[in-house]
């Protein structure tokens, strides 16, 4: 359990330079799902975005080992590219997705999370400092907040992640709080 959460971790607290140099991200199509694993870094939207446009047949991306992202921006657009297409994800008993790959995860029209699954949030961070440094109404908060509405309807489930840990650590979500901040749908 939480085999690539906190190396993930120890990736991002290190700005990933060279991670974002190379490929960390290993997609691979299985009948009509998209299978994601990895880093999530700036090279990983043209992946994403090929393999999308290379299967139009796709309904589902099913998140596997997803240590978290280097870059949010790519997230975003991943998961706004993501919902455009009307795709599902789900996550599998084996799964263990965390931070990044988490707001990657909303993006599904549908979302499931099957038993065993691990879910993983904390609060991000900047060369600036992080996310419980800044007021509320701070614009710092505005991308991922107005994307994880965008997403879920409502920016609840924002603030609990910057509530749930910090980002040196891991919150691993329970299936209840999964349903009350609606980030399961099924």
């Amino acid at each position: 359990m939480l085999k690539a959460g906190l190396f993930g971790l120890a990736l991002l607290a290190g700005c990933g330079t060279v991670e974002n140099m190379s490929q960390t991200l290993q997609l691979q199509v299985k009948g009509d799902a998209l299978h994601v694993d990895g880093l999530i870094n700036t090279r990983a939207l043209r992946q994403f975005t090929q393999a999308l446009d290379d299967n139009p047949a796709l309904r589902e991306v099913v998140l596997g080992d997803v240590e978290g992202s280097i870059d949010d921006e790519v997230v975003a657009e991943m998961g706004y590219q993501l919902r455009e297409r009307g795709l599902n994800t789900r996550m599998t008993a084996d799964s263990e997705v965390f931070s990044g790959g988490v707001d990657l995860f909303l993006a599904g029209v549908e979302r499931s999370v099957a038993a065993g699954a691990v879910m993983g949030v904390h609060e991000w961070k900047s060369g600036f400092g992080s996310a419980r440094d800044y007021p509320r109404d701070s614009s710092e908060h505005d991308q991922t907040r107005d994307y994880t509405e965008d997403m879920l309807g409502s920016d609840a489930f924002y603030w609990f992640t910057i509530e749930a840990a910090p980002f040196d650590d891991v919150h691993v979500m329970t299936r209840s709080e999964m349903i009350k901040y609606g980030v399961v749908t099924r």
